[in-house]
């Protein structure tokens, strides 16, 4: 059949339609032969699994190929529509943390305005107002601070004192430590680069240079390096922790032609985030950065993580439901990696319950354990009753989750958990746009020397911490 020819959209649906029941019909008939030889034939069994195991990879390529990649995001149940009145628009949100500035209106020719029935002047109404609220934009100003430090003298001429001034950044300092903050805002948090922020600030009349703002970084930096211990020290005293790593690629390398690539180490508690660059993702650095650590740590199925567990038996280690997810997202068209993520999203639907209802510690760990831990252990009893031949790619997802059972329930135990680490990989995607921001600054970029390497392992997490 030539497909070139169908110009018709509902034909090519019932086509790939009636391919993909044919592919599922002939999967089905391939496993049923496989259980039927397995206890006879375990030679031809294991040939025939490595047959199943092509022909479920072909037919995951050929949807990718006709669809591309699928997200994350699950289509929702159908739910029975419920009739509701009809909305007129989205209303006015609430705005409790604006200033409010009042501006008091008044009759330009109030003096000449009389009533219309006697003819009298009209007078001002005590107290009597007709109210509306505008949101308005002031917009930021740049300043020129002129500090006068006001001297004392004796009247016998033999002594003079100065009043202090105000701290800055370095001796002789020509921008306050607020303009400083508010370059490193701009770059670090709202990924502004500073060639942007020279052109921003030439609008408001400021002439000032990328290097110019660089100096002050730098300068923020050591001002800021006390703030970092302390955020490390605050997050190791916290009893849950989330970690992950990401890469940091460098454009300089020692090899010629190639990257050198880095890695940058997050942990991050409900308040704090602190940001690591190593040049190495190896077991020490882990077992380095949880060294001391008593609390829960958060991660995915990295092997660092259980080197580091071992070298610190104080500390807990549980594991991410989000990844061990995705493990079984490219076989989802299988009845059995199907039933365990049905199973994975009637417990996210748990958890949205939990929340809803604004549950207390005592009481979110008392529904975790009425409600999930049944579900839960269900499932796992359910995984390890199921036989797949080792080349079978499924078998493999499978048996990632149930290695990680004891990870994966941790959060039954622990109601400052969630089941995954999905807000820390949010605040990594933040590094990952600085990364492409300063990467692009310089061909020659060196971490070794580098403002960025110190600022971005340092003032990033300060910075990020304290907005």
């Amino acid at each position: 059949m030539d497909l070139s020819r169908i110009d018709d959209v509902e034909t090519l649906r019932d086509l790939v339609r009636v391919q993909l029941l044919e592919s599922e019909r002939l999967k089905r008939e391939l496993q049923q032969a496989y259980e039927q030889l397995r206890g006879k034939d375990a030679k031809a069994a294991e040939q025939l699994a490595l047959k199943l195991a092509t022909v479920e990879r072909q037919h995951a390529a050929a949807l990718k190929l006709l669809f591309g990649q699928k997200s994350e995001r699950r289509p929702a149940e159908n739910k029975p529509t419920v009739e509701r009145e009809p909305q007129t628009g989205h209303g006015p949100r609430s705005q409790p943390q604006l200033p409010i500035q009042e501006v008091l209106h008044t009759l330009i020719d109030a003096d000449t305005v009389k009533c219309g029935l006697c003819s009298t002047p009209l007078v001002p109404w005590k107290d009597q107002y007709e109210e509306s609220d505008e949101i308005d934009f002031v917009a930021p100003q740049v300043i020129i601070r002129r500090h006068l430090r006001q001297k004392y003298r004796c009247t016998c001429g033999g002594c003079v004192k100065t009043a202090p001034g105000p701290r800055r950044l370095f001796s002789k300092a020509r921008y306050s430590i607020n303009f400083a903050l508010q370059v490193a805002l701009q770059k670090y948090c709202y990924h502004m680069p500073l060639a942007r922020q020279v052109k921003a600030f030439a609008r408001q009349g400021l002439d000032v240079t990328t290097a110019t703002l660089w100096d002050y970084l730098l300068a923020l930096h050591g001002l800021l390096e006390p703030a970092l211990e302390r955020i490390e020290a605050h997050i190791l005293a916290q009893p849950v922790m989330g970690m992950d790593e990401t890469k940091w690629l460098l454009l300089k390398s020692e090899v010629r032609g190639k990257s050198k690539t880095w890695w940058v180490w997050v942990r991050r508690v409900k308040d704090a985030v602190h940001y690591t660059l190593d040049p190495s993702r190896s077991k020490e650095v882990a077992i380095r950065l949880l060294q001391g650590y008593t609390g829960t740590v958060v991660a995915d199925g990295y092997a660092a993580y259980e080197a580091a567990l071992k070298a610190n038996p104080q500390m807990k280690l549980a594991n991410c439901w989000a990844h061990a997810r995705r493990e079984l997202l490219p076989f989802e068209s299988d009845p059995r990696a199907k039933r365990v993520l049905r199973v994975v999203q009637r417990m996210y639907r748990l958890e949205t319950l939990a929340r809803d209802k604004a549950f207390s510690s005592p009481e979110l760990l008392q529904w975790r354990q009425r409600k999930t831990r049944p579900l839960l252990r269900a499932l796992f009893r359910w995984i390890g009753r199921q036989e797949m031949a080792s080349t079978f790619d499924l078998s493999k997802a499978m048996k990632y989750i149930l290695a990680r059972e004891k990870g994966l329930t941790h959060f039954l135990e622990e109601p400052l958990m969630s089941p995954d680490n999905n807000e820390t990989e949010r605040v990594i995607r933040g590094v990952v746009v600085l990364v492409s921001l300063c990467t692009s600054c310089s061909s020659t970029w060196n971490p070794e020397s580098s403002i960025v390497a110190r600022i971005a392992t340092r003032a990033t997490g300060a910075v990020a911490a304290v907005a």
